[in-house]
């Protein structure tokens, strides 16, 4: 049986994953039915569905429109359709990153401890490892740090300004539990950096 934490890292990505696809897809249906489709045109493209069936599809994806009293084609909200799609590429590419290292690292593919010995003796390897760890731990499991440089002002709510970030008073000592785990994971990352450079220096002089 595999290791709880090595599943559950790949199955926390499931939701974010499909809930990315499921709001790029609303917002291409939005896109292309306010260029002009009917609901009859869209489900004979979308594998033969009926128009109930295709507004159906839609709404199970969160969508509310409604496009019954047009006269035409309307503008296509061209932000929404490509932040859809770029959220949708930047999950994609984590969870494929996630599910990659998964299967890489679980316990259930048997990996030998004398071969992974063998293989943590190359600092690239040890260095490929200590990055595809801050990658996993930057992108997945920061939770409310916030990513860009704000000043955190203590409020009744959580709303970020353009120059300070309001933070409800409750979530202050979880604000400062998740910045020093987010600390300690660079100190490791740059401990195996600084011991990379080291090796590197001392196979330098060798050559000398």
């Amino acid at each position: 049986m595999p290791d709880e934490n090595e599943s559950l890292s790949a199955l926390r990505m499931m939701p974010w994953a499909r809930e990315s696809v499921d709001q790029a897809e609303r917002v291409l249906i939005e896109s292309v039915m306010d260029s002009g489709w009917t609901w009859e045109q869209l489900g004979a493209e979308y594998g033969e569905r009926s128009k109930q069936a295709m507004q159906q599809h839609y709404k199970r994806r969160g969508g509310q429109r409604s496009w019954s009293k047009r006269t035409g084609a309307e503008p296509v909200d061209v932000e929404s359709v490509r932040y859809a799609i770029t959220r949708l590429l930047s999950n994609f590419r984590a969870t494929d990153e996630a599910l990659t290292r998964t299967m890489r690292d679980a316990s259930w593919n048997e990996k030998k401890p004398e071969e992974e010995a063998e293989r943590r003796r190359s600092w690239v390897e040890r260095l490929n490892d200590s990055m595809d760890g801050l990658h996993d731990f930057i992108n997945n499991r920061l939770g409310h740090v916030p990513r860009w440089d704000v000043r955190l002002v203590p409020g009744d709510r959580t709303k970020i300004h353009d120059d300070h970030a309001e933070v409800d008073r409750a979530q202050v000592e979880e604000f400062r539990a998740e910045t020093e785990r987010a600390l300690e994971r660079l100190r490791q990352h740059r401990d195996e950096v600084d011991a990379t450079i080291a090796e590197l220096t001392r196979r330098q002089a060798e050559l000398s």
